[in-house]
């Protein structure tokens, strides 16, 4: 096996924040653990639950941190630490409402774009990671962003989600296959 790879997907713990726009990261890689036959770990010294998945190339550890989203640092610190995992081997998948649904980007750029859950990653780890940044659309005029993000998908939301884990699965695979930097050159974009 040539790398390790973390797949950190961000969201709330607890049965409340399942489906809604802020949990999108954990969505994705549930569905890929899940897929993978992988199983989740609860691991509080990491304070997150933890699977790994072993693939002809790479060893690819799945993180949900338990910490909340505005600090998902102090678990991807833990976990990079404990694992010898080099921050350009960390793929970070988060939503982001500037991006419509069913679209995302992958960056490397050293910012957080105002999402506080990769802001709080750049606190402990700093940067060098990169960013799977899954569009969840933007708010409706007049409605608070926390009350947005916080909020379930509607059933027609719902329905695409099929269509963007499959395309996250499918770039994910190209990531273990040739890296992280590497493969932003072969990734499919929707």
């Amino acid at each position: 096996m040539d790398l390790s790879l973390l797949v950190v997907g961000l969201g709330n713990p607890g049965k409340v924040y399942d489906r809604t726009r802020h949990n999108v990261g954990f969505y994705l890689v549930d569905t890929y653990v899940s897929h993978q036959g992988g199983t989740w770990i609860q691991e509080p010294r990491h304070s997150g639950w933890l699977s790994v998945i072993y693939t002809p190339h790479a060893k690819v550890l799945c993180l949900k941190p338990t910490t909340f989203m505005n600090y998902s640092g102090t678990a991807v610190r833990s976990v990079c630490d404990y694992y010898r995992i080099d921050l350009q081997n960390v793929l970070v998948v988060c939503d982001d409402i500037s991006i419509a649904l069913g679209h995302f980007k992958v960056s490397i750029k050293p910012g957080s774009a105002g999402h506080n859950g990769i802001k709080h990653i750049l606190e402990c780890c700093g940067s060098g990671f990169a960013r799977y940044r899954v569009g969840v659309g933007g708010k409706p005029q007049g409605m608070r962003l926390d009350d947005y993000v916080l909020a379930k998908f509607s059933p027609e939301e719902q329905a695409k989600l099929p269509e963007v884990a499959a395309a996250f699965e499918k770039n994910l695979e190209v990531f273990i296959d040739k890296g992280i930097l590497k493969g932003l050159n072969f990734i499919e974009r929707l």
